[in-house]
Parts: C-alpha cells; structure tokens; sequence
C-alpha cells in the first residue's frame, strides 16, 4: 500500500510499463513533477512536451517509482527549467514550428534540448540544465530503466515509493 505522498517541485517519476503495445519492463516512461499536483511529461504523440497531473501518471502507470532529490534547491531548479522548456516550446508552436520533435534517435544529442526530446531526455534536461547535476548515460538513449538504476544508487536523491513489481528486464 502506497503511503499518502505529498509531491514536490523536482519529483521524478517513472514507470516500468507504457501506455503503448510494449511489454512491462522494456521501455517505460518518465516525467518530472513542477507542484504537488502537476508534471510535464514528454509523450509520442502531440503536443509531445505536456503539462498533466499527477494523478494521470500514477494512474496510467500504476507500476512505477517515486524519486526525490534531497537537496530541495536541486528539485526546484529542475522544475523551473521544465516550466520555461515547456513555455519556450509553446512559442516555437505559436510561430509554426514544432521544436522539439519527439525522437528516440541515439544520433541526436542527449544535451541538446531542441535537435528531440523524449520522456527520459526531459529529467535529464532538466536536472543538467536546471540543477546543475549531470546523469551519466552508460549506452544507446538516457531511459526510464537507466533513471531507475541511477536514482536509486544516487545519494543525492532517496525513493519515496516503488512499486512491488517495478521492475525493468533489460539494460536499455
């Protein structure tokens, strides 16, 4: 049973299941929280950079985990770089353009927030850019499964809830 948690600016959740045809434990998905009731997510779809609940995210991937930096200084600059991400992309939409496209392709740069973006990308963004705090990224793309392994090795940041059966089957 998953304690009542109160969510703060810089919260990352992430998820062993998705909300495509892809088998639990494979891809994931991943957003970062900007209040106790709100996250911006990055989704396969349009508008591929959102601002959406809380709420949708644990209900839509009940399998999931929470992380929490504990320097709260960390979470705030994290949110407030996704907060200004989200707003400058919706002004790139505004004159026409559709900045970032959502792409998995490991060809473009994980530290360039314009060339794509996917849901893992954005909290990696947002913790390089916003907080100062770099993940490392062992191969391939920066994925939920490597959030997961990272943020529960990290002392900068502590699990606040994970699921019994959160679990990923490969190393992505």
């Amino acid at each position: 049973m998953k304690k009542k948690i109160v969510y703060k600016a810089g919260d990352i959740l992430t998820a062993c299941d998705n909300e495509l045809s892809i088998p639990d434990g494979i891809l994931g998905h991943s957003a970062i929280v900007i209040n106790k009731l709100q996250m911006i997510e990055a989704v396969v779809s349009p508008p591929y950079l959102q601002k959406a609940s809380i709420h949708k995210f644990t209900k839509n991937h009940p399998k999931h985990a929470i992380y929490r930096p504990k320097n709260p200084a960390w979470g705030k600059a994290a949110a407030k770089f996704a907060r200004s991400y989200l707003v400058q992309k919706n002004y790139y939409k505004q004159l026409g353009i559709e900045r970032p496209p959502f792409s998995f392709s490991p060809q473009l740069p994980l530290s360039d927030p314009w060339s794509s973006i996917y849901c893992s990308k954005l909290i990696w963004l947002c913790y390089h850019y916003g907080a100062g705090h770099t993940f490392n990224n062992d191969h391939f793309l920066f994925s939920p499964q490597d959030l997961d392994t990272l943020l529960r090795k990290d002392s900068n940041f502590k699990t606040l809830f994970r699921h019994r059966r959160f679990k990923f089957i490969i190393d992505t």
